[in-house]
Order: structure tokens, then C-alpha cells, then sequence
């Protein structure tokens, strides 16, 4: 049976956990809770409640970081796609993640006009609208003009990574579109929006008003004018199986930002998720003179620091940052973390919060 859903009737049925709003606002100063309701963006994890506990215990291993906010997300009958789960952002910003999605689902058309653009993280997907039809590979994306009933037909895909934009919240910047599109997946604009929804999604970017929510809406509506844009310019070659293009660096390294809480982030496994051959990764970065190994290391123990020196505006204990990122063993993140920069995690953090404190006195 095909999947019916309106994104708008969907996205104003979230159901937050009490408690976690609770915490949230914890965090924030006596004063300031007395003020308006807090205009910070969150992610909220939202779980079907009528799927197994293996299926839940599954699909927990996606939650991208414990200080997340937890929804319901009712049945997965009526969710997009029919997803198991979904990860987005509230206040609202259009950006979702659907993990798990249905074989077959339909999109109805809505009204006012909404562009959506859809990203598959593996596996192949389809999308037709009456007498169109595009197909698109793992990282590759299509962006469709919403107004027209649309059927996704999903191959092997274990998440839809989705913007939506709609007419109705901006009339003048609505994106100009015929009808559907498919992104390449070296497409520059197409990768920085992806890194960049990717560190929305976590809340690794410091959101804390309604201003800068709007700005980075914005922001994201701009990148998908340019990717249509780049993508005009390129011809848009038949793709299959044997054919298909290999990814250039610059694509693989921003896959793997956005995968670096993945503990299974070996060689191996992303270039299985990849559809490359281990031989091609290896030969990308030996041009750079380093390993893949090396460059997840590296990038995994940059985002931790930078979550250290930020430890003040967002408070996670030093286990939760290197979980988060992918460590397993917490003294092998201790360990290598100080042969990098020289100093320990907890060492970073107390310098951070002295600079901290001898700024707000120096006066």
C-alpha cells in the first residue's frame, strides 16, 4: 500500500517529551527563564511508537547526539515516507530526516507550492510526477516542485535526508523550478548544503534566535538556487550501475563530516555506502599522502575540540563529546586527543572556561 502524507498536517503534530523540554531550559540562566520561550533551534528525534524494540534499539544507534530533544512520532503508517524515524529541527526549519522509509510512498500535491529537495544517504531512488520520471544514486539529490503528486520508489535506501520549501512562509524567494531536477552529487552547492544541515541537525552551530534561525533558512534556500544553477550548466548524462561517475575527494570528505558519529566508519563500510571501490578511497587520499583512517581521526578530534571551546554556550560532559563522535574508548579519545594539540580534553575545557570568566571580569 502506498504512503499518503502533508508534510504540513505532519509537521504540526509533534509530540515533545515533557521532561526533555525540561532540560533544555535547565540549562539556561535564572534570568533568561523568565524571559520569552527559548528561541534556540533543537534537533527532536522523533521514533514511530508502533515498530519492535530491536527496530528501536536500531534505529537509537542513528540518534545523533543524546542532548537531542525525544518526540513521538505516532505510527509510521501516517509519518513521510513512512519512516520508522525521524530526526528534524523545531522551531521548524524544513530540514528532516527520515530514516527507514517505505519502498513505495506518495506525496500529494500541496497547495500553497512547496520545493522539495530529497537526498538519498544510500541505495537508489525514483520520483515521478505524471509523465516524468528521475532517478538518482546515494548522495546524489532531486529537487521537485511539490504542486504535482509525486511517487518516490525506494531501492535499498535506509534514510531520506529532505529540505522543504514553501511558498507560503516566503512568496518572494520561492526557488524557480521545472518541475524536477537531479543534483549530481559533486555538485558544489549540493555538498555545502548537505555539511551544512548535517551540523544544523546535530546542533553544532550556535542558533540561539529567532534572527539567525531565519537567516539560516535563508541561507539554505540561496544553495539551492545555485544548485540548480551548476546544474544547468552540466549535462545531465544517463546514469546506471556501471556508468555512474566517481566521487571526487571533495564529495567524500564532506560525506564523511556528516558521518562521523558513525561508529563503523571504517574503510570498508563507507566505501560499500559509497558504491566505490576501497582501492578508489585509498588512492584519494594517498594523492594527499595520508590514509582514510588518518583523516577520520583527524576530523573527529577537530570537532571535538571545537565542542570543548563551546562547552560554556553548550554543556556535554567530555564521555558524551567523544561518544557523540564516534569513540568507543574513552582513554584512546583522551589519549589521542593530547598527542594532537598537547594538551588533554579536560585541560581544553578549563582553559576555555577561565577565558570565559576573565573576559566577563575584565571590566
Amino acid at each position: 500500500m502506498d504512503s499518503h502524507f502533508k508534510y504540513t498536517d505532519w509537521s504540526e503534530r509533534i509530540h515533545l517529551d515533557p521532561d526533555d523540554v525540561i532540560k533544555q531550559r535547565q540549562l539556561r540562566s535564572e534570568s533568561d527563564a523568565d524571559l520569552a520561550p527559548d528561541p534556540s533551534l533543537h534537533p527532536v528525534w522523533m521514533v514511530a511508537d508502533d515498530i519492535d524494540e530491536a527496530q528501536r534499539t536500531r534505529l537509537e544507534q542513528h540518534l545523533p547526539s543524546k542532548s537531542a530533544l525525544r518526540g513521538s512520532l505516532g505510527s509510521f503508517q501516517s509519518a513521510p515516507f513512512k519512516s520508522k524515524a525521524i530526526l528534524r529541527m523545531t522551531p521548524d526549519l524544513g530540514l528532516m530526516s527520515c530514516f527507514e522509509p517505505a519502498a513505495r510512498s506518495v506525496m500529494p500535491q500541496s497547495e500553497p507550492r512547496r520545493i522539495v529537495v530529497i537526498r538519498p544517504s544510500d541505495g537508489i531512488l525514483v520520483a515521478e510526477q505524471q509523465d516524468r520520471r528521475k532517478t538518482c544514486f546515494q548522495r546524489e539529490a532531486i529537487i521537485l516542485d511539490a504542486t504535482e503528486e509525486t511517487t518516490f520508489i525506494a531501492t535499498g535506501v535506509s534514510r531520506f535526508d529532505c529540505f522543504i520549501l514553501s511558498e507560503e512562509a516566503d512568496p518572494q524567494g520561492i526557488v524557480n523550478i521545472n518541475r524536477m531536477e537531479r543534483i549530481n552529487q559533486d555538485n558544489g552547492a549540493l555538498i555545502v548544503l548537505g555539511h551544512y544541515a548535517a551540523a544544523l541537525m546535530r546542533g553544532l552551530l550556535p542558533m540561539d534566535s529567532a534572527a539567525l534561525a531565519s537567516l539560516a533558512k535563508d541561507y539554505m534556500r540561496s544553495l539551492v538556487s545555485a544548485m540548480i544553477d551548476i546544474a544547468r550548466l552540466t549535462p545531465d548524462l544517463p546514469r546506471n550501475g556501471l556508468n555512474r561517475t566517481q566521487p571526487s575527494l571533495i564529495a567524500i570528505k564532506a560525506d564523511i563530516e556528516v558521518r562521523l558519529a558513525e561508529k563503523d566508519l571504517s574503510l570498508t563500510s563507507f566505501a560499500t555506502a559509497r558504491g566505490v571501490t576501497v582501492r578508489h578511497l585509498q588512492k584519494l587520499f594517498e594523492a594527499e599522502g595520508r590514509t582514510f583512517s588518518d583523516y577520520v581521526l583527524e576530523r573527529r578530534l577537530e570537532r571535538a575540540r571545537q565542542l570543548l571551546l563551546n562547552s560554556v554556550a553548550a554543556p556535554r560532559t567530555i564521555s558524551t563529546i567523544a561518544f557523540d563522535l564516534g569513540f568507543g574508548d574513552l582513554s584512546y579519545f583522551n589519549r589521542t586527543f593530547k598527542k594532537r594539540f598537547g594538551i588533554t580534553p579536560r585541560e581544553t575545557r578549563a582553559r576555555s572556561i577561565a577565558l570565559v570568566n576573565a573576559s566577563g571580569t575584565a571590566d
